[in-house]
């Protein structure tokens, strides 16, 4: 739907939201001095033609003066420099006024008289003349200061959602580095192919890195480095962990202009199954000092048939209600997390660098489990990581350089990540992840799934994770067009493979569908479960379609249990009351 509403991309629907707002205001002022003018007049006993005149003279007169609103906001949203700003808002102001206090001059002689023109100038003026010089010159030093407070500090915001916030350049700075110098942060394990023997981590510095690492063990070295011991001189490091591997490293160009940002990640291979590592994270300076990350512990997957538990969601953000379901889900103790899209809402504002850090803290600190450990990811793209839907990558800020999901990636841009990516957990399980075109189109990920799902197709367990539900229980007009070519495209490779279950998300809502294949129930059939609403709610109209089993305006995460030995999958939906309010079993052939 080329033209629509569902391509304008999230700073330009704020943006206009922002105008739109400011020209109602705008407006209602006019009408009511209008409505002032027109009755001022016609008490007076003068023609009703004349009162619209004045009053048509003082409407005009408001939207003169109002439109260095219209102004800020080309510039909070980066339209315009806010140096650019600053200067039209003074001339508009100014010219506004001048008009506003202009007097007829007084002629000594009417040859004098030029014309139109020359008598406007002249009532400038003479209006200015009779206002003083030294209230003239405050008014105009109100309207520099003004403007330049205004546009400087409402310059380049960031307008964060789930919850909603605001921040602007200025405000950012005023609050200091999110990620400080001297130290190491926004740790985060993402899954990679295998499970079993590998894992990538990742971390940020403000320093800028000469070498990156990763160290790590199979048991814990914790008292010698730790949160009170976490900056060493290198001369004087002895390593206790017996593996190491190097890290690669990259600035973060878009958000130099307010932080110096380096990402770094490892590729961590050669691990043994089912078992428990520890792992620190730091970097090297050039001036000899090494920066830690305090230690965590994670698990390998299985790979002899043992049961493993996994948890999946979409749609968190930073909400109280989120941050609740993720201490439930963590409970569990599950070997991995899998999150459907719209992660940090960062909605394509670079400017927004900060709503990830928050994110990145959150979840270190509350994914840990009641035994210690920390729980790598499994990440789709969904529309709030980008512009919108039909984004380009350029507008993809922070998910393909924060969330690597593949090993041997050093040598492409961060950018330019696969946004599709497959996991195998164990033996019996493979996990496909799809971008639901939010830069890449529904039809061309067909051959790369077919592909994948043909060379697993002797797995018993066979998922799938992306952002958009190709069976929602609702319906967004904006939406219709990618849930209908998903379903379009997608629906048959899942059907011809015997896809065991598709992790949907996107409309902050809960359904779990029947088992279908091309759309109809069938026991054999795919089931299609989630929604995503982990944190965020809604208040878009609930659908009844045939093919849903439950669902319902319910904050939820999904716990999947799968037994190799029985070929079962039993999954729990969770809500923030800790409460399992429903539940799915299926036995696979």
């Amino acid at each position: 739907m080329s033209g629509t509403f569902n391509d304008i991309s999230f700073r330009h629907l704020f943006f206009l939201a922002s105008l739109g707002i400011c020209l109602a205001i705008i407006v209602v002022v006019m009408i009511g001095f209008f409505l002032y003018g027109f009755i001022k007049y016609t008490k007076r006993g003068l023609s009703k033609k004349d009162g619209s005149r004045y009053g048509g003279y003082l409407a005009w007169e408001v939207f003169w003066v109002g439109t260095p609103l219209l102004v800020l906001m080309a510039s909070a949203f980066n339209q315009i420099h806010w140096a650019l700003a600053w200067v039209l808002m003074v001339i508009i102001l100014q010219s506004g006024f001048m008009n506003i206090m202009k007097r007829s001059p007084d002629y000594k002689n009417d040859l004098k008289f030029k014309g139109r023109l020359d008598n406007y100038f002249r009532s400038l003026i003479n209006g200015l003349s009779k206002f003083g010089k030294r209230n003239s010159f405050l008014v105009f030093l109100a309207f520099v200061i003004g403007s330049f407070i205004s546009s400087f500090m409402m310059y380049d915001l960031c307008i964060g959602i789930h919850p909603f916030r605001v921040s602007s350049r200025y405000s950012r700075r005023a609050l200091g580095e999110s990620c400080p110098s001297g130290e190491i942060c926004n740790f985060i394990l993402t899954v990679p192919e295998n499970l079993s023997n590998s894992i990538i981590v990742g971390w940020h510095s403000n320093d800028k890195p000469i070498n990156s690492f990763a160290y790590y063990d199979t048991v814990s070295h914790s008292n010698y480095i730790n949160n009170d011991n976490l900056v060493f001189n290198v001369n004087k490091f002895n390593n206790p962990y017996n593996f190491s591997v190097n890290g690669t490293f990259f600035e973060m160009e878009n958000i130099k202009q307010e932080e110096q940002r380096y990402v770094s990640w490892a590729d961590i291979t050669g691990l043994k199954s089912s078992t428990v590592y520890y792992i620190v994270v730091g970097i090297e300076t050039s001036n000899g000092q090494l920066i830690f990350y305090p230690e965590r512990k994670f698990r390998t997957a299985p790979s002899d048939g043992t049961p493993y538990n996994f948890i999946t969601g979409g749609d968190m953000g930073m909400t109280g209600t989120g941050e609740s379901l993720s201490i439930n889900a963590a409970l569990v103790e599950p070997l991995f997390v899998m999150l459907g899209g719209d992660v940090a809402y960062d909605s394509g504002f670079d400017s927004c660098y900060r709503c990830w850090d928050q994110w990145f803290n959150r979840w270190d600190s509350t994914f840990i489990t009641p035994t210690g450990f920390s729980l790598p990811i499994i990440t789709t793209i969904g529309n709030h990581e980008a512009a919108g839907w039909k984004s380009s990558r350029g507008s993809v800020q922070f998910y393909t350089r924060y969330l690597p999901f593949q090993l041997g990636l050093q040598n492409i841009d961060p950018n330019d990540r696969p946004l599709q990516h497959s996991h195998i957990i164990g033996n019996e399980t493979i996990i496909i992840v799809m971008d639901s075109w939010v830069v890449d189109q529904i039809p061309d990920q067909v051959s790369w799934m077919e592909q994948v799902l043909a060379d697993n197709n002797n797995k018993t367990f066979k998922f799938a994770l992306y952002h958009i539900a190709l069976y929602p229980c609702t319906k967004i007009s904006m939406d219709v067009e990618i849930s209908s070519l998903a379903k379009q495209f997608w629906g048959p490779v899942f059907d011809q493979y015997n896809l065991t279950v598709g992790y949907e998300n996107h409309y902050h809502l809960y359904k779990r569908s029947k088992q279908l294949i091309n759309g109809l129930e069938h026991p054999n059939g795919t089931l299609y479960i989630g929604d995503g609403s982990w944190g965020v709610e809604t208040t878009v109209k609930l659908r009844d379609y045939d093919y849903l089993e439950f669902y319902g305006r319910i904050q939820h995460v999904i716990h999947s249990k799968i037994n190799t030995h029985n070929s079962t999958i039993n999954i729990e939906t969770i809500n923030v009351d800790n409460e399992i309010f429903d539940s799915w079993e299926r036995k696979l052939k």
